[in-house]
C-alpha cells in the first residue's frame, strides 16, 4: 500500500504540474480541465491509500510533505534536460 500511496501522489503532482500553463517540460501544457481533475483524483486516491494503513494525522502529514517536496522540485527538473538546439560554439 505504501508504494500505491507514493505512486499515486507523485503521479498526481506531475499531472497537475504538466497541466499548468507555466510548466517547462512540454511545448504545450496538457488540456487543463480534464487533466487537472485526473491529477486531483490521483492525489485523493493517494491520500485514501495512505489512510488505509497509517493513522489519519500521520497520513495527512506525509501526504502534504510529499506534495510540497514534489511540487517544489518539479520546476527545477526542466534544468536537467539537455537542449541540443542551443549549443554555444567557442
Amino acid at each position: 500500500m505504501i508504494l500505491l500511496f507514493l505512486a499515486m501522489t507523485l503521479a498526481g503532482c506531475v499531472v497537475l504540474y504538466l497541466s499548468h500553463p507555466n510548466q517547462r517540460w512540454l511545448v504545450l501544457p496538457l488540456r487543463s480541465l480534464l487533466w487537472r481533475w485526473a491529477g486531483l483524483a490521483l492525489l485523493i486516491g493517494g491520500l485514501l491509500a495512505a489512510v488505509s494503513y497509517l493513522p489519519v494525522n500521520a497520513a495527512l502529514f506525509a501526504w502534504l510533505v510529499i506534495m510540497m517536496l514534489v511540487i517544489g522540485l518539479l520546476p527545477f527538473a526542466s534544468l536537467l534536460i539537455i537542449d541540443r538546439g542551443r549549443r554555444e560554439h567557442p
